[in-house]
């Protein structure tokens, strides 16, 4: 079980940090995607900041709690942008980061109950 857990924390912490790089860039793409919740290119931007925030403070163990606290909102309103765009499968996808995050706060709280 210990090393599902590690994949899905390597895998939250890739994603994460993409996901966030990606609108830092203004990629045409997300900004696009986020027009359709009514987020501006600043807005997009500055939620790619958070995102790249997240992942990075999803590296060390005294803060990858907080990294999922964070990437889980973050991941919430991409879905939402997913599926305000009709993309229904990508948007299915897309609530399995949400769980993956979660998933990551779980481990913590079991490696932290251990000690």
């Amino acid at each position: 079980m210990k090393t599902v857990f590690t994949i899905n924390w390597i895998l939250t912490l890739l994603l994460s940090i993409a996901t966030g790089v990606f609108k830092l860039l203004q990629q045409e793409a997300d900004i696009e995607l986020f027009s359709a919740i009514g987020f501006t290119e600043t807005m997009t931007t500055a939620l790619g900041a958070i995102q790249l925030l997240g992942g990075i403070l999803l590296i060390p163990a005294k803060t990858r709690k907080l990294g999922a606290y964070i990437m889980i909102p973050t991941f919430i309103i991409a879905a939402i942008a997913v599926f305000a765009n009709n993309l229904i499968g990508f948007g299915i996808i897309s609530l399995l980061f949400i769980a993956m995050a979660y998933l990551v706060i779980i481990m913590e709280n079991r490696i932290k109950g251990k000690n």
